[in-house]
């Protein structure tokens, strides 16, 4: 992500998968959240987005599925979490290997 401060970026094997992880930080909710909106967008910019699926808790966590790959966002108050597969997957099944490693 090109927003924020960079807190984590790694990636993991996960019930053989590959994933990307990433957290960046900001200095408030306010801006987190505006920002939570920019990147969703830039993300799948030029993509079909095939599933998603959006939490309407708070609206501030989703997960897409792409034509090239799924990914989750999630905002954590000042934290925004990315996690993006290194294939497209369906979002049941993203959800059931990736959403443990956003936390």
């Amino acid at each position: 992500m090109q927003e924020g401060k960079l807190v984590k970026s790694e990636t993991v094997c996960r019930d053989g998968e590959m994933f990307y992880v990433e957290k960046v930080a900001f200095k408030d909710w306010h801006i987190s959240l505006h920002n939570f909106y920019l990147i969703s967008d830039r993300i799948s910019e030029g993509h079909t987005i095939v599933e998603q699926k959006w939490s309407y808790e708070d609206f501030c966590d989703v997960t897409i599925r792409l034509d090239d790959c799924t990914y989750a966002l999630n905002r954590q108050v000042e934290v925004i979490a990315l996690v993006r597969s290194f294939r497209p997957m369906p979002v049941e099944e993203f959800d059931r290997i990736a959403r443990p490693l956003i936390l």
